[in-house]
Formats: structure tokens, C-alpha cells, sequence
């Protein structure tokens, strides 16, 4: 030993620091002689057997007698330099490596390590790399031993030192070359680098060339800061995600993620990950979320929390506003839950003790105060966790800021890269649209076709919609939800009865040339004022949720929940006590009365009852007692349908609307023939004081 110690070079002299390279029983077999020269560091090995400066064709691992000494379910971690090992073995662990780095790893003996649970930890670079693809490879082909590979990104390096994301600056990087000895010189634990360990992914290897291939995806948490896998009750996967401090949720089956997760392992690996390995990925997560990962539901925009609500800005670093009794503060948190669509925009960050509502009425082309109370009614409906909601139907002339009005309103909700869209043309396309947005958003509509008024009823009140998956005949996909929803165009857009009875419908004033603003100076004062007007919303939102229970109306109308939360929040805005039951039970008079000028069957109706008490007979008898008494209303099949089945459809569809005008309808059976009969009665309402179709 005291030889070795002595060594010096003939030309470069005394080494400035030795490794000793010993055969099983601890005999000194190679010496690794470290020499310095400026920068730069080489190595001389010395062959102990031979006495020649150089190394011996066979080359024992280093701290081989350790390793042969040490348990052997103990792991063995391999690293790129003896530096690396000594450091790890300072702190317990059983380290080796292979002289000459990752030139001459081919020469070193790895019979020790056959059947060994085998860690590679490379240097943070190119050459590190294919240093442990290549060590990792003669031992999966030569000694059947399956090593795994330690990543060594930014991200994964950052996860376990920085594990809660407390005090980590995002744009620390490890430099190149990076590797073992830095890390416990930095002060890692063993602990730390435990679960650096187990973090480690084996290598992929080539059936017929033998060549190694890229690595295995990473672990799913080495990937990102820290992941959950979940499914919602109608049992779509998901994940999400910790980057950068904050949660990120992700449907497991969509573009979104399978971008980010090429992107992540890019990072990690320093490659992008071939298509079929990416959706095999994706398909093992899907598993672990549908199979392995808690049940629990996915939010869009507005989330039901524990006192109250979220509200998702839309913001980069996923904030959201919690709304409660007490007030609201913006924040980043877990929960709840909440996915994003493509379409999605942020809202502004509203600042506390800033609110004004009022600030809105210079931005919608209101005609009076009742109007704009409807209008705040509307926006604070749409901040509900749930509906239903009343659905906005804005009509008017051209130049009365229909669009306008339209967009304003969503922003202050749920702004969208696309403001308003086109009304779709079928129940699958308005079910995709829902599936995007918290707020619809049509523009510009002529008419709304009866099936799709129907689905819109739905929508705001809540009901199911059924399509089939996309190139299957079998899947059904199940959507379940309730929407606010703007509808806006020139004519009257709530013709039918249902859809008038769950409208609130404003008609706008047109607005003089002279009073038009320019459009860019419009849209730069309201985005100043919006961040006002949404803390405005916000603080009457939590006073309904502090008061709504106790509120008592004196009438209860369609919607009776909306009217109540509203009610709730009227002290917030400085409004009337009643002052937005008045306006919306007027509202609703007039929404009934352009119904039933909308409609036929109810329209004729009301005329033949004006001169009865009641009628009775069936629903082929009342058809012709209307057409006999209403030739030219009846003329068309399209506005007055002709036959039984039709007609009793229709009758039915305008019963609660008739019912609120003083006409009672009942669908009886005759005992004896068991006929079915319809028994019209006139009582005490509004019918019984006249009703003209003029």
C-alpha cells in the first residue's frame, strides 16, 4: 500500500488524488492516478500485477470487495466515476463504477452484478447518457440483469429536492455534467436520493439488432412534479398535474395532454417519444385513472366547493376565486377540480373593496332599469354551481348591439376565444358545444326550430342527452348538465311556450348614429371596468349564498330557485327589496304574452273560451270546433296542426301557459267508452277578462 502511495508518474509525477480498483478479497489489482492541468483533468492508470502504467486488458469494478460483500438484495448503484462512488458509499449506499468512463466501459468484468438489482446513474449530458444505455444493455444481453436508469431532468432533479414546490425558482437548471458526487456535495440526504432511486425506468431493448433503444417512458411521476390519476362519475379519465407549483387538470383521451405528455418526456429524456409508445402510455394511464384512481367530478369554469364555489380565471397558473358566506379571495389550489376546453379565455383578476356593478350599465343597450336588473340577474344566475338557468333572449333591431350586449355579458362569466357562434343545426352539435363552454353563446339567429328548442329547454333546466361515439355503433356517450345560455337575433326567438316560460327576453332600443361609440374605444374602457364589475358580482354572489336560505318570495315563479338567489343578493347591489322579483314577474307577463301571440293552438284557445265556461269533447272535436269558428287563422297545416296526435301534443306543450291565462286543460278518460276527452274550464284569470287576437 505504501508503493501505491508513492506512485509517480515519470513524466506528469505525483497524482493529485488515487482510486485503488481490488479484486474480490480486497487485493489492489489498478490504480487510477488523477491528474490536474489548468481546467483540465486526465487519468493514468498503473496495473499493480505488472507494474506497467497502464490499465490490464480485465478490469474489476470499483469497490468490487464491497460489493461482493454487501448483502445482495441490497441495491448497487453504478455511476460514471470513482468520485461519484466514494460519495455515495460515504453516506451507506453500495456504489461502483467502471474505469475509463464511458469510452472503456466495454473492458470492465460486470459478471458481479448478474442477478443484482442494478441502479445506473448517469452524468446530466450525451455522453452520461449513452454511458448507462450502453452499461445497461451488456447486462440485460450478457449477465441477465435488468438495470434501471435514473433521469436526470431539470424537472425530476427539481421534484425531489423541491417535493412540495415551496421556495423552487422554476428557471434553476443543473449543469451539464452533473452527477452523484454534486449531489451529496450540495447536501442531499439519503432520502433524497432514495427516491431519486426509485424514480429510475429500465431500458428498452431491441429484439433483432441488439441495439439499445430509447429508454422507457419515464415513471408517470418522474415526468411532472407530482401526478393523481381520477375519473369522473360518468367514468372519464383523468389526470392532474403539479408543474410549476400549481395543479393542472387534463381529460386523459384528449390532444391537450398527449402534447404535453411528448413534451414532458422530451424534457426528462432529452427525446420525443414515437407515436404508438405515447398512446400506449396514454392507455396505461387511462387504466390507472378508470380502474386504480379515486371517483370524483370534473368542473368547467364554476366548481362547488365545500361553503360555496370557484371560479376558474382561465389563467396560466391555474387561479380561481373562491366565493363563500364570508366573501372571496383569490387563490391556486387542488380543488376542486377543474378541466379546460380550447375555446377557454381568462377573466380579469378582480380586486377586492373595487366592486361596482353599476359600471356594466354603460356597456349593454338596456332600455330601463328593470331591464338591467334582468340583465345582473342573468350574470348572477350564471355564477351558480348549479342550475337551472334562465335562458337570455336578446332581440331588436339592426344598429340596438345585439352582439354586443352578447359578448359583454359572457366575459364577465366565461369568456371564450370564440365570443358567439352560429346556432348549430343539430342535438349533437349543441351537446359538443355545451361540452365546452359554461356559457352558449348563439348569435344572430332567424328562428329556433321546435326539436331544438326543446333541447335548449332542456339545457337550462336540466336533462340528459345521448349520442353515439364517433365511428362506433355501439358506444353511447352520456352528457348530463344544465347551461346559461344568450340568444339573440331580430325576431322574437322564444315562439314556443316552454322556451318563452324559462326566458328572460329583452328587447333592445335601437341606437342613433349619433350615440354610437367607436368599437376600440368601447372595448379598452370596459376591460378597464371589468375587473370592478366582476368583484361587484362576486361580492353579490357570496351575499346569496349567505342569505338565500332565509329568503321568502311572495310568489313563486318558473325558476324559483334563480329568483331566489337573486332576491338574496339584492342588499349587495343597493337594490329594492322586490325589485327583481318585480321585474322578472313582469318580464315573464310579457315573455307569455308574445308566446301566445307566437302560438296558434293557445291563441285560438283563449278566443273560443271567451264566449264559455268550459268545453268538453275530444281532441278531433275541439280541432274542428276551432277551425269552424277560425277559418282563416286555421288555414295553414304549419301554424295549426290538423291532426289529433299533433294537436294533443301541442295542447299539452301550451297547458301551463293557458293555465296562467285562466283556462284549465284536462285529459280525461270517459268511463263507459274510455274515450279520451279534453275538458277545457274557464276561471278566474287573466282569459276571463278578455283576449283578443287582434
Amino acid at each position: 500500500m505504501s508503493m501505491i502511495a508513492t506512485l509517480s508518474h515519470p513524466k506528469a509525477g505525483k497524482p493529485a488524488a488515487q482510486y485503488v480498483y481490488r479484486d474480490a478479497e480486497g487485493q489492489p489489482v489498478l490504480v487510477a492516478n488523477r491528474y490536474v492541468r489548468g481546467e483540465g483533468k486526465f487519468f493514468l492508470p498503473y496495473d499493480v500485477l505488472t507494474g506497467a502504467w497502464s490499465a490490464p486488458e480485465h478490469r474489476p469494478l470499483y469497490r468490487l470487495d464491497h460489493l461482493v460483500a454487501a448483502n445482495e438484495n441490497r441495491p448497487v448503484i453504478l455511476v460514471e466515476g470513482e468520485k461519484c462512488a466514494d460519495a455515495l458509499a460515504g453516506l451507506g449506499f453500495v456504489a461502483t463504477t467502471t474505469f475509463g468512463g464511458a469510452q472503456a466501459a466495454h473492458k470492465a468484468d460486470l459478471s458481479p452484478l448478474r442477478g443484482r438489482e442494478v441502479i445506473i446513474w448517469p452524468d446530466k449530458d450525451e455522453p452520461g447518457l449513452k454511458y448507462a444505455e450502453g452499461l445497461a444493455l451488456t447486462l440485460h444481453r450478457d449477465f441477465d440483469t435488468q438495470p434501471k436508469i435514473i433521469p436526470t431532468s431539470d424537472q425530476v432533479l427539481h421534484k425531489v429536492t423541491y417535493p412540495s414546490g415551496d421556495g423552487l425558482d422554476a428557471s434553476l437548471a443543473y449543469p451539464k455534467g452533473w452527477d452523484a458526487a454534486d449531489a451529496v456535495a450540495e447536501g442531499w440526504t439519503v432520502g433524497q436520493i432514495k427516491k431519486l432511486a426509485q424514480l429510475a425506468t429500465p431500458l428498452a431493448y431491441a429484439k433483432a439488432s441488439g441495439e439499445p433503444q430509447a429508454a422507457e417512458p419515464p415513471a408517470n411521476d418522474s415526468l411532472f412534479e407530482d401526478i393523481e390519476f381520477w375519473h369522473t362519475p360518468d367514468k372519464r379519465p383523468f389526470a392532474s398535474i403539479r408543474r410549476e407549483g400549481h395543479w393542472e387538470s387534463f381529460a386523459l383521451e384528449g390532444g391537450a395532454f398527449k402534447q404535453l405528455l411528448a413534451y414532458a418526456e422530451y424534457r426528462s429524456t432529452g427525446k420525443t417519444p414515437p407515436s404508438a409508445r405515447l398512446e400506449d402510455m396514454v392507455r396505461q394511464m387511462v387504466g390507472q385513472a378508470l380502474f386504480e384512481g379515486p371517483q370524483r367530478p370534473a368542473f368547467l369554469r364554476i366548481g362547488k366547493t365545500a361553503q360555496g364555489f370557484a371560479l376558474d380565471l382561465g389563467t396560466p397558473d391555474w387561479s380561481s376565486v373562491e366565493v363563500t358566506p364570508e366573501g372571496w379571495q383569490h387563490r391556486q389550489a387542488k380543488e376542486p377540480r377543474f378541466r379546460r376546453s380550447h375555446g377557454l379565455a381568462p377573466l380579469p383578476i378582480p380586486v377586492a373593496g373595487s366592486a361596482d356593478v353599476g359600471l356594466l350599465r354603460d356597456f349593454v343597450n338596456v332600455g330601463s332599469d328593470a331591464d338591467f336588473q334582468l340583465v345582473v340577474g342573468w350574470l348572477l344566475g350564471a355564477l351558480r354551481p348549479d342550475g337551472p338557468y334562465p335562458i337570455l333572449v336578446l332581440s331588436g333591431e339592426q344598429g340596438s348591439a345585439k352582439s354586443t350586449t352578447t359578448k359583454v355579458l359572457r366575459s364577465l362569466v366565461d369568456p371564450s376565444t370564440l365570443e358567439t357562434r352560429s346556432f348549430p343545426g343539430d342535438e349533437r352539435d349543441l351537446v359538443i358545444a355545451a361540452q365546452g363552454a359554461h356559457v352558449l353563446a348563439f348569435d344572430n339567429l332567424s328562428r329556433v326550430k321546435p326539436a331544438m328548442a326543446d333541447c335548449l329547454c332542456r339545457l337550462s333546466t336540466g336533462g340528459g342527452f345521448a349520442t353515439r361515439k364517433l365511428h362506433s355503433d355501439a358506444d353511447e356517450v352520456l352528457f348530463q348538465a344544465t347551461r346559461p345560455i344568450i340568444l339573440n337575433g331580430i325576431p322574437d326567438l322564444a315562439e314556443r311556450a316552454d322556451l318563452a316560460d324559462r326566458a328572460i327576453i329583452l328587447t333592445l332600443p335601437t341606437i342613433p348614429e349619433s350615440a354610437r361609440s367607436f368599437e376600440s374605444d368601447f372595448w379598452e374602457r370596459f376591460e378597464a371596468a371589468r375587473p370592478r364589475i366582476l368583484a361587484g358580482l362576486l361580492d353579490a354572489a357570496s351575499h346569496a349564498l349567505a342569505h338565500s336560505a332565509s329568503v321568502r318570495l311572495a310568489e313563486r315563479p318558473r325558476l324559483a330557485d334563480f329568483a331566489r338567489w337573486v332576491t338574496a343578493a339584492e342588499p349587495a347591489l343597493d337594490w329594492p327589496e322586490g325589485a327583481f322579483l318585480a321585474a322578472y314577474q313582469a318580464n315573464r307577463r310579457e315573455s307569455e304574452a308574445v308566446a301566445i301571440d307566437n302560438n296558434m293552438v293557445a291563441a285560438l284557445v283563449l278566443q273560443l273560451m271567451q264566449e264559455r265556461r268550459e268545453w268538453r269533447g275530444t281532441a278531433n272535436e275541439l280541432i274542428q270546433a276551432i277551425r269552424s269558428r277560425f277559418r282563416a287563422e286555421t288555414e295553414s297545416a304549419e301554424t295549426f296542426p290538423r291532426k289529433p296526435n299533433h294537436f294533443g301534443s301541442e295542447l299539452r306543450r301550451v297547458t301551463p301557459l293557458l293555465r296562467r291565462q285562466g283556462v284549465t286543460v284536462e285529459h280525461l278518460r270517459e268511463a263507459k267508452e274510455r274515450r279520451r276527452i279534453i275538458r277545457l274550464t274557464l276561471g278566474l284569470g287573466e282569459a276571463s277578462l278578455g283576449y283578443s287576437l287582434a
